[in-house]
């Protein structure tokens, strides 16, 4: 237990220590950065919503959806 501790400080040493970085970000790579922020969020989200519906539906919450039915809130489509 106490080998674990001390190994776990150490490697918690080296993580928060500070390094110099040889690096240079420009304005692009840290739109980029933010794309891939906001696009991973917005995939979460969604995949969230799917996921929430099928509980709903699992639950009987929400009725299950007919053998050939589309389900539209609106209606159905061209309509």
């Amino acid at each position: 237990m106490v080998r674990k501790l001390r190994w776990g400080v150490v490697l918690l040493g080296l993580v928060l220590l500070p390094r110099p970085a040889a690096a240079y970000v420009d304005p692009a790579a840290g739109s980029m950065m933010l794309q891939l922020v906001l696009g991973g969020l917005a995939g979460l989200a969604i995949a969230l919503k799917l996921l929430w519906g099928r509980l709903l539906t699992l639950f009987g919450v929400r009725p299950r959806p007919e053998q050939g039915e589309e389900a539209h809130p609106e209606g159905p489509r061209g309509a």
